[in-house]
């Protein structure tokens, strides 16, 4: 049993070695494979070299002419962008001033509208206050002219009246003035009649001499104080037609 092991373990041991050769070999075979077609291709790229390089040269140009371009670019672009953002700012910046221009024209237009408003306002009042004067002055002027026109009509009337009393008064001073003119003649008479009789030393004096004496000396004295009353009255008159101004 043992044996059999043996022999079929030197077996196998032979199919590896065959299997490892094998391997060796073609590692070989492909070594050498490689080893001809690198030669193959260094033959063939000494050959073409120098095309390469002058296609690789100008390739590099025209890279370096396309990153020099770009950066021209960019930098134009960069330029452009930067005038493009200050003109923007530029015609911002003015058509904020000329808002603001515009704005403190309106402003100035409207401080000086109201300016005129106010100066109008100031104008209405004074003249409404002066028109309120005028029309105080004139209310005052109406109540005058009532107040004066009812005065007048009192007047009017007081002198009517007082035109009326003068000429009474006036009548019956004329008429005691006449009457004292007819008893004054008599009384020296009369009181001589008195004295003769009182003497009895004439006949041709009557008994009621003294007694006519005594009377017409009464009356005389009556008409005195009438004519006094009535001559205080006429002054009065006089001078309440002064004041009323009426003649």
């Amino acid at each position: 049993m043992d044996k059999q092991q043996q022999n079929q373990q030197a077996e196998n041991d032979d199919v590896v070695v065959i299997e490892q050769k094998d391997n060796r070999a073609r590692l070989y075979i492909g070594i050498a494979a490689v080893l001809g077609i690198a030669t193959g291709g260094l033959i063939g790229a000494s050959v073409t070299q120098n095309d390469w390089q002058q296609r690789y040269a100008e390739l590099e140009s025209r890279y370096q002419q396309t990153v020099t371009q770009t950066e021209d670019h960019e930098q134009t672009l960069t330029e452009q962008l930067s005038m493009a953002e200050s003109q923007a700012q530029l015609k911002l910046r003015k058509a904020v001033e000329e808002k603001i221009a515009e704005h403190q024209e309106q402003v100035a237009a409207l401080e000086e509208t109201i300016s005129k408003l106010e100066q109008d306002k100031t104008d209405l009042q004074n003249q409404l206050s002066s028109k309120k004067q005028q029309l105080v002055k004139q209310e005052n002027e109406n109540t005058q002219l009532v107040r004066k026109n009812d005065i007048q009509s009192s007047m009017f009337e007081q002198s009517q009246e007082l035109f009326k009393r003068e000429a009474q008064l006036k009548a019956e001073v004329a008429k005691l003035e006449q009457e004292r003119a007819q008893i004054t003649p008599n009384l020296q008479r009369l009181k001589q009649d008195c004295d003769l009789y009182l003497e009895g030393t004439s006949w041709d004096a009557k008994s009621d001499s003294c007694e006519r004496y005594d009377s017409a000396t009464a009356s005389l004295s009556q008409i005195e104080q009438m004519l006094k009353v009535h001559n205080m009255d006429l002054n009065h008159i006089a001078t309440l037609k002064t004041e009323l101004g009426i003649q």
